[in-house]
């Protein structure tokens, strides 16, 4: 059979076409994708030419979305990895006594950051860095106590710790605060006042205990801050 001119040309641009996609289906992973069919004909080359480049931007576009899925997985597995690390090193340094280090630790093991959730492990060394006075730490583990996160639930006990930390943190001064006017408006006048009384004796306790760091220390100053104090 004799190819007519045009035929041979729209035979070359259909190959062309297949071929383009074949090398980008292969650079791309993506084998198939649902294009419109043509049958051929007379209209075949001007249907080649007119869908060839759709077919190129597309896995083009296709490419640079699996590309950008690719490198967000990777800096993901990186950051882990860093957490992972950063926790390590947290933990030597918390073992070891450091106030700050203790309190990252516990957030760490709060807020799952290289390490496993564990509420527990969160309020013990938030209690270990709130009674070397480290206001953050004390701060939290009132949180602790007042919403039962890997403690039994006492509000006394959340209060004497905020009441500690209240002359340097903010955030300890509001939740004490709040905490008290909440059970005044609970209570009767006469439990009221004993809750008080109880709160200002444990607070006692809590400062005879720690000594003379019961009284909250200022947090560390942004500059000097680990990263996740920042992140709060």
């Amino acid at each position: 059979m004799q190819i007519s001119r045009d035929g041979n040309r729209s035979f070359s641009k259909l190959t062309a076409g297949v071929l383009a996609l074949a090398v980008m289906s292969m650079a791309t992973g993506c084998a198939s994708r649902p294009y419109p069919e043509n049958k051929g004909g007379e209209g075949s080359g001007a249907f080649v030419a007119l869908i060839l480049p759709f077919v190129i931007a597309n896995e083009i576009a296709l490419y640079a979305i699996e590309k950008k899925k690719q490198t967000a997985a990777e800096a993901h597995e990186a950051e882990l990895l860093s957490q992972m690390r950063r926790f390590e090193e947290l933990k030597a340094l918390a073992v070891k006594g450091d106030a700050a280090m203790q309190y990252e630790l516990g957030f760490c093991y709060l807020h799952a950051r290289g390490a496993t959730y564990d509420a527990a492990q969160a309020a013990f060394w938030f209690r270990k860095s709130a009674e070397q006075g480290f206001a953050e730490a004390q701060n939290d583990l009132g949180l602790c106590y007042f919403n039962e996160i890997g403690v039994k639930w006492d509000k006394v006990e959340a209060c004497a710790w905020w009441t500690l930390a209240a002359s340097a943190h903010d955030d300890a001064r509001q939740s004490l605060l709040f905490a008290e006017s909440e059970a005044g408006r609970r209570l009767m006048p006469e439990a009221f006042a004993d809750f008080k009384e109880s709160v200002r004796r444990r607070a006692a306790e809590l400062r005879a205990l720690i000594g003379r760091g019961a009284i909250g220390r200022e947090p560390l100053s942004t500059a000097a801050q680990p990263e996740a104090t920042k992140a709060r």
